[in-house]
């Protein structure tokens, strides 16, 4: 994996176990989980830009074991326009009538009157 995208996994990464996760897979290393979320981040996204910059300070060895020069690259003779982006459509939720917002869980459900009645329940469009 790039590790500008395990370091974006690892900032994105919601709980422990995420991250504990990341760190065996990717970077080799047992987190401990008395630690806080914060201070696992910090740790695995250390590691993880030390080894981006240990990958750029040392040149991939070519095949043949040579170090790659650094020559530029070959010019195509023909340049290719780059393909049309295509926009998707945005995907269906589902349901497209009110929401209802639980105040105490943050968890969104379909909107009925009688839940105008309790304090812990609001409308959400």
């Amino acid at each position: 994996m790039d590790t500008t995208t395990l370091i974006d996994k690892i900032a994105k990464a919601r709980t422990k176990d995420d991250l504990e996760a990341l760190g065996i897979e990717h970077l080799g290393i047992d987190v401990d989980k008395r630690e806080t979320k914060d201070a696992l981040r910090a740790k695995l996204l250390l590691l993880a830009e030390q080894r981006q910059t240990e990958n750029l300070d040392e040149p991939e060895p070519d095949v043949a074991g040579e170090a790659i020069a650094d020559a530029a690259p070959e010019a195509d003779p023909e340049p290719q326009a780059p393909a049309p982006q295509v926009a998707e459509p945005a995907p269906s939720t589902g349901y497209k009538g009110k929401l209802g917002r639980n105040k105490r869980t943050g968890r969104t459900l379909p909107w009925t009157p009688d839940m105008a009645k309790y304090s812990h329940m609001e409308e959400v469009g």
